[in-house]
C-alpha cells in the first residue's frame, strides 16, 4: 500500500471514531430523555428504534441542559472521549505508517532472496546453470530466462559460474571463449557426451570453415558473396 493510501486511510479512522463517539453520545442522551418528542423527528428508524442525526446533540444540549443537566454532562463526557480516542489512534497510526518506509520502493525494491522465495523459484533444481550457492546448496535456474553475470575482471564468474555449467550442462551451448581457458576446462569432459568444435580462425588446431560453400548457385549467386564480403570486410 502507497504512503499516500495509509494517510488517506488513518484520516478516515479517525473522523469515523468521532463520529461515532458523538453519535453514540446522541443516541444514549435520546435513550436517557425518553425519546421525547421535543427532540425533534428520528432520522430514520431501525427495527423500530429511532436513530436522530450524530450532530443533534448539540442543540439539544443548548436547549435543554436546564433541564437535564446530568445527562448532557455524561453524553458531553462520551463525545469528547471520542475525540481523545481519535486523537490516539491517529497517533497509533502515525507510528504504524512511520515503520512502513522501510517498505518504501521509491529507489527500487531489490534484496537479496529469503529461503523460502529461493525453494518457491525452484533455484535448488539439479540442472541448469549455475547461479551460486546458499547454504550449502548450489543455486541452479533450468529455464527459459536470460542469465546475466556481473563482476570484475579476476573476480570469479568463470571459474564459479560459467565453468560449472558447462560441466554440467548436457545440451548445446555455444561459447565465446576469449582466452581459452573454458575449452581447456571443459571440453574434454563435454567430448564424452558431446560433440564439440574449437572455431578460432588464428588458431592452427581450429575446426575449418569455408563460408564459400554456402553460397547458393543461381539467383542468389551474387547475393550470397556480397553478405560474405560484407561480414569479412566490414565498412
Amino acid at each position: 500500500m502507497t504512503p499516500t493510501k495509509l494517510l488517506i486511510g488513518q484520516i478516515v479512522i479517525v473522523f469515523a471514531i468521532m463520529v461515532l463517539g458523538v453519535w453514540s453520545a446522541t443516541q444514549w442522551a435520546a435513550a436517557m430523555l425518553g425519546h421525547q418528542a421535543k427532540l425533534g423527528g428520528a432520522w430514520f428508524r431501525v427495527l423500530g428504534q429511532p436513530v436522530y442525526r450524530p450532530w443533534a446533540l448539540f442543540s439539544w444540549w443548548y436547549r435543554f441542559d436546564a433541564y437535564a443537566p446530568h445527562v448532557f454532562d455524561k453524553a458531553g463526557t462520551l463525545a469528547g472521549a471520542s475525540g481523545f480516542l481519535g486523537c490516539a489512534s491517529a497517533i497509533v497510526g502515525s507510528l504504524w505508517r512511520s515503520r512502513q518506509s522501510r517498505l518504501v520502493t521509491t529507489y527500487g525494491s531489490a534484496r537479496w532472496a529469503k529461503a523460502s522465495e529461493v525453494i518457491s523459484a525452484g533455484l535448488y533444481r539439479d540442472a541448469g546453470v549455475f547461479l551460486g550457492q546458499l547454504r550449502g546448496r548450489y543455486l541452479r535456474r533450468d529455464g527459459p530466462e536470460h542469465v546475466m553475470a556481473f563482476a570484475p575482471t579476476r573476480s570469479g564468474k568463470g571459474v564459479g559460474l560459467v565453468v560449472p555449467t558447462l560441466l554440467g550442462w548436457t545440451g548445446s551451448v555455444v561459447v565465446h571463449d576469449i582466452k581459452g581457458e573454458n575449452w581447456q576446462l571443459t571440453a574434454g569432459w563435454r567430448a564424452r557426451f558431446s560433440h564439440c568444435l574449437l572455431f578460432n580462425p588464428t588458431d592452427a588446431h581450429s575446426a575449418r570453415y569455408n563460408p564459400l560453400l554456402e553460397v547458393r548457385r543461381g539467383d542468389h549467386e551474387v547475393r550470397d558473396v556480397q553478405n560474405i564480403a560484407d561480414v569479412l570486410v566490414d565498412p
